[in-house]
């Protein structure tokens, strides 16, 4: 047997050591690899020696290891203090032997496994805990992004790991699982899948994802349009699935995400419907979208030929007419079209080098494209259909109401369809019952507003803690409702309130603010206000100061500091963007307001004037005068004149109604007259859910002996 010598080990500084030409590895490393070398070497230094022969200029040269040499010597340029450091060289005697073992040792390296990679990296977080995945990702060179993608894997259930690790699911079925860090979740799907799946796509990456109900295709375009900030902060669950190109996730709370694209889609299709016009005309103060004949409807106008319904696509406006940008603008968006068309190459794509720039550039030219006026054709009803795009974003498609409306003949055989009239919603049936237009239901709503934020005010100056407990349970039923979520976790998105987002009336221009702003019931809530903010301890500017002086005083102010607070939150309740009912809350606290000691009817609160009757419709008015027993002296009046009537009857005295020939039954019923939507009466509860009903197969396999004990129960 042939003697084997111990190999010699050098410690030898970056100086020493020099490329050497017998490296059999000629093809330089990718920057990538040079970073993750780099990274290893700064936070664990080198673990295997450099393999070196004597250099005849002095020194060494590397035959295995070079890349490892020029990294650290890039790394001492960078820290002259690493210079001095010497690292485990093995020097080579047998001379004769150097391509061999450049050779062997350049090609006996693996690369590691995956799974154990991100096993290793596991490992790591466990000794390590309170590194940071910046920390976690410097050690070998990863970005923030890449290093939560491998620490998601590493985060998957053992059990799941160990098939990873024995090739029975492959990287795209291990990245699926990783959509969630909830590992209960993760097992309980694969067991799931084992237990249904009967081909093998019915197990794939997709079906994983599809189980999880993560990239739910509706739920990824809803969160792209409402925003995952946005989302989040209204009390929203999601966890994002690091491996999706869309950002894609789980949304763990629907409901959430559903209310506020509701108000969003509000929003924007009020932003739309301030931005048309047609003959001149605007939406404003003076003319509303019936005036403009524009309409929002779910689907566009269909119509049926040779026994198919379509779309009647001949009655799109495809490409409205835009008003002109202000000067300024204009000259900005010349400019910019004048540089977008130099991006533009012979075959109409952006220059390979313009790309990015012709990307941002076109959404420039986009957002002032939307600052334009959208023209309505001069004449025919126009309706809009809204819809949310793939990528989030909000687009309005505009037709013609009908042929009719465009103009055009009906084709020989067809039909135009109207759909049946849609059942009034419950807002708009309770208008039409009170006889008042959405804005007026709306004004009366705040009207009512401002009336209970001075009896909160009144409330507090008698003593009564009303406006206290109203606002702590307000917030105590918002935040400490909880919820169960996946697997044992619990989380608190509060109690469904049917609230809507704070208003702007307060200092708006709005036609509602106008139709307020004059009120008595607003006077009374400011002068409460303004004198409860000129008091001393809204002066102190020391905020350590003003709390105690603010401990030291009497219950009463306490209450009214209560009541304050307890108004503006009422103003979370009476957005002027909701559809003009009035909110459960507000009622309930009207009912418990009126039960407080010293405290009667509404009727003795709010101001029966002109301006109150004259938001009723005439019909309206003509109806109540009817069940005050005045109609034949109701019929000479124009429509104007009967709102200053109602007034007049309903605050009449024992002369007026003398003067008046009024019967002093029908005087009592005036005077004490109050709206419905005004009077207390009992809150109806919010629906109950419907439970899902038991399959009749089920229930056919009940036998009798089930049905006589359910019956028993019974």
């Amino acid at each position: 047997m042939a003697k084997t010598t111990k190999p010699t080990i050098l410690h030898l500084t970056v100086d020493q050591l020099h490329r050497s030409d017998q490296n059999v590895r000629k093809k330089p490393s990718s920057a990538a690899s040079d970073a993750e070398i780099s990274a290893s070497l700064l936070s664990v230094g080198l673990i295997q020696p450099m393999v070196v022969i004597p250099r005849e200029a002095g020194g060494y040269e590397v035959i295995a290891g070079d890349r490892r040499r020029r990294l650290l010597t890039a790394l001492a340029e960078a820290d002259p203090s690493r210079k001095a450091l010497t690292f485990p060289c093995m020097k080579v005697d047998d001379l004769s032997k150097v391509t061999e073992i450049s050779m062997a040792e350049n090609r006996a390296r693996e690369a590691m496994a995956l799974p154990d990679v991100y096993m290793g990296f596991a490992a790591i977080r466990a000794e390590r805990r309170e590194a940071t995945l910046e920390e976690l990702g410097a050690m070998f060179g990863y970005d923030v992004a890449r290093t939560a993608r491998i620490m998601r894997i590493a985060n998957l259930h053992p059990e799941i790991m160990d098939l990873y690790s024995a090739g029975e699911i492959d990287d795209a079925q291990a990245q699926a699982y990783a959509a969630t860090e909830d590992r209960s979740l993760q097992i309980a799907v694969y067991r799931q899948l084992e237990k249904e799946a009967t081909r093998p796509h019915e197990k794939n990456a997709s079906a994983i994802r599809k189980a999880m109900n993560s990239g739910n295709h509706e739920l990824t375009k809803l969160m792209c349009y409402v925003g995952v900030d946005a989302y989040r902060a209204a009390g929203g669950e999601f966890e994002a699935d690091l491996f999706a190109q869309d950002g894609a996730g789980i949304v763990q709370t629907p409901e959430v995400l559903h209310q506020l694209v509701e108000q969003r889609i509000a929003e924007d299709k009020d932003r739309f419907e301030h931005n048309i016009s047609r003959n001149g005309r605007m939406l404003g103060e003076k003319w509303g979208l019936t005036d403009l004949d524009f309409s929002w409807v779910v689907t566009p106008p269909q119509i049926k030929q040779y026994g198919y319904l379509s779309t009647d696509h001949e009655l799109r406006i495809r490409n409205p007419k835009r008003g002109d940008l202000p000067k300024d603008l204009a000259k900005i968006y010349a400019s910019m079209e004048t540089r977008f068309a130099a991006m533009i190459g012979e075959d109409d794509e952006p220059l390979p080098d313009q790309e990015e720039a012709y990307e941002k550039l076109a959404a420039e030219i986009a957002e002032l494209d939307a600052q334009r006026t959208v023209i309505l054709p001069k004449k025919g009803a126009v309706v809009a259909v809204a819809s949310i795009e793939n990528d989030g974003s909000f687009d309005v498609e505009l037709w013609f109401a009908d042929r009719a409306a465009k103009g055009a003949e009906l084709p020989k055989g067809a039909t135009e369809q109207r759909g049946p009239k849609p059942a009034p919603t419950p807002a708009e049936a309770e208008r039409a019952r009170f006889g008042l237009s959405k804005d007026n239901m709306q004004v009366m709503m705040l009207i009512r507003r401002d009336m209970i934020r001075a009896e909160l005010m009144q409330s507090a100056s008698a003593g009564s803690s009303l406006a206290l407990d109203f606002m702590l349970f307000s917030q105590a039923r918002t935040i400490l409702t909880p919820a169960q979520g996946y697997g044992n976790t619990v989380y608190f998105h509060g109690e469904h309130q049917g609230i809507n987002d704070l208003p702007h009336d307060e200092d708006g221009t709005t036609k509602i603010h106008d139709l307020v702003g004059s009120r008595p019931e607003r006077a009374a809530w400011l002068t409460t206000k303004e004198g409860l903010a000129s008091g001393e301890w809204m002066t102190v500017r020391d905020p350590i100061e003003g709390f105690a002086l603010f401990r030291n005083l009497p219950d009463t102010d306490k209450n009214k500091v209560a009541a304050m607070i307890a108004g503006h939150m009422l103003m979370a309740t009476t957005s002027v963007y909701s559809d003009g009912r009035t909110p459960r809350m507000v009622r309930e606290l009207a009912n418990c307001i009126e039960a407080e000691a010293g405290f009667g009817r509404w009727r003795d609160a709010v101001e029966l004037d002109e301006a109150f009757f004259s938001t009723f419709s005439a019909k309206a008015r003509l109806g109540l005068l009817e069940t005050w027993g005045l109609a034949d002296r109701a019929k000479g009046m124009k429509g104007n004149e009967t709102a200053g009537f109602c007034a007049r009857i309903a605050n009449c005295d024992e002369e007026d109604a003398k003067l008046l020939g009024l019967h002093a039954d029908d005087v009592a019923e005036a005077v004490n007259w109050l709206p419905d939507f005004m009077e207390s009466a009992t809150v109806e509860p919010l629906p109950a859910k419907e439970e899902p009903e038991a399959d009749e197969d089920e229930a056919d396999e009940m036998g009798d002996d089930d049905h006589d004990q359910i019956d028993e129960a019974a």
